[in-house]
């Protein structure tokens, strides 16, 4: 089995001067470092000493000219906080590398059809280990797609190029949270595939409907997982940068990047920044600006969910680098605003019961199975629970849900639907999907 001679992962935290991390309540938030993503190469290949982006391949600058530096800050932020597991017909043809353009960071730049994005080079019908970077350890499934054979790399990317080759659930890990590590597993690459594709990592979460999304450009040339287009290079080098030198004095820099707050419930924001800074970085605070204090810290992860806020309040944050090793802290970033539910708004406090509807429908098949989804919609109050029937669906996996004697029944965090949310419940069926149409919901 051909195997990448030397992780692209572990050069991440090093060159933005970030040391080990410890588990910490943050978000699962990560992107395919082999073979690597767009947003991932193109970050490795705009780092500067300064903290700066100066990216030297083409399609990379033409990417930060266009998205900003968020998408390369956030690089592990190409997400849809309601994905669900959702793909055709929910993502657009076109903006399937940046998921449909629904997250809260610009990737859409990444979907550009051209030759000249860093390049991963392999060989067909090898067997490869992925390795998809995890800012936090979380449940779900990766389904990988490659690009079919004749597939024009200078066309815009749509679902009927896509070929799903494989699917794993909860895959082992090296570790999490943190920049070097990375959830692992064995895909054996088509056979008849030659010259430039797409690989596309879809990472479902089964713990919530967050979805993330990377596209990998590939070239089945006799490759073993040498990387062109970065640092200037047109060569193959299978390890294409050198990570700094630890800074374990030096003061650190204001992190890069614009803040957000997503995922606003009556008590709980989900706060991310940007991972780029300069000098040493061992951990971020980030702080309630009216009064100074404190409300979250982490050790070295850029994003975490600030928790016991109260409800219906109005809150201004922003976030500071710390170096442990001195204890000295940073100025803080720009703040960002956001004002937390109500009890009355958040349908996690109280919720009613209430009716609901289902409806199935095939988003891909193939000879012998299909993947499928059913998406569930609570009508006019709030539902604390909700079953649908599944007469004649068997599944090798599931998302979203579970399926048992016939019925699916939710999985914990989509449980309970405030009146007319909706959510997905995925699945890979076996044998013949039944007709799209409504399922029986109560």
């Amino acid at each position: 089995m051909r195997r990448l001679a030397a992780s692209l992962a572990a050069t991440v935290l090093a060159a933005v001067g970030l040391v080990a991390v410890v588990g910490q309540p943050a978000a699962a938030h990560g992107a395919e470092v082999f073979p690597g993503s767009r947003q991932y190469l193109c970050w490795v290949d705009a780092q500067t000493a300064t903290g700066q982006l100066d990216p030297s391949n083409p399609a990379c600058a033409d990417a930060l000219a266009q998205s900003g530096p968020n998408a390369y800050y956030n690089w592990f932020g190409n997400l849809d906080s309601n994905g669900a597991g959702r793909t055709e017909g929910y993502i657009p043809d076109g903006t399937i590398c940046s998921g449909g353009d629904r997250g809260p960071y610009d990737f859409s730049a990444f979907n550009a059809p051209r030759t000249d994005w860093p390049t991963t080079h392999l060989t067909a019908g090898e067997t490869y280990e992925f390795q998809h970077n995890n800012w936090a350890e979380h449940p779900g499934r990766f389904d990988v797609y490659v690009t079919r054979e004749g597939f024009d790399p200078t066309q815009p990317l749509g679902w009927a190029d896509l070929e799903l080759v494989d699917s794993v659930t909860d895959p082992p890990d090296t570790g999490g949270p943190g920049g070097d590590n990375y959830y692992y597993w064995d895909v054996t690459l088509p056979a008849d595939r030659t010259g430039e594709h797409i690989v596309f990592t879809h990472w479902v979460r089964s713990d919530s409907s967050e979805n993330f999304y990377s596209c990998s450009d590939v070239a089945f040339d006799g490759g073993d997982g040498e990387v062109t287009g970065i640092d200037g290079e047109t060569d193959p080098d299978p390890d294409p940068t050198d990570p700094p030198e630890v800074c374990p004095d030096e003061v650190p820099g204001t992190p890069l990047g614009e803040l957000s707050a997503t995922s606003v419930t009556a008590t709980k924001a989900h706060i991310m920044w940007g991972a780029g800074t300069t000098g040493c970085v061992t951990g971020y605070d980030v702080i309630d600006v009216a009064t100074g204090e404190i409300l979250a810290s982490t050790d070295g992860v850029p994003m975490i969910d600030v928790t016991g806020l109260e409800p219906g309040t109005t809150y201004e944050v922003a976030v500071r680098a710390r170096n442990d090793n001195t204890g000295e802290v940073s100025e803080p970033t720009a703040s960002v605003t956001f004002t937390t539910l109500t009890e009355d708004e958040d349908p996690g406090t109280d919720p009613d019961p209430g009716a609901c509807t289902a409806t199935f429908s095939t988003t891909n098949s193939w000879s012998g199975g299909y993947q499928g989804e059913i998406v569930v919609t609570a009508g006019d109050a709030a539902l604390d629970g909700w079953q649908v029937a599944a007469d004649g669906i068997t599944t090798s996996n599931i998302w979203g849900g579970a399926l048992a004697d016939g019925v699916i029944s939710p999985a914990a965090w989509n449980a309970t639907l405030g009146a007319g949310q909706s959510t997905t419940v995925g699945f890979i069926g076996t044998g013949t999907a039944p007709a799209d149409g409504e399922l029986a919901c109560s």
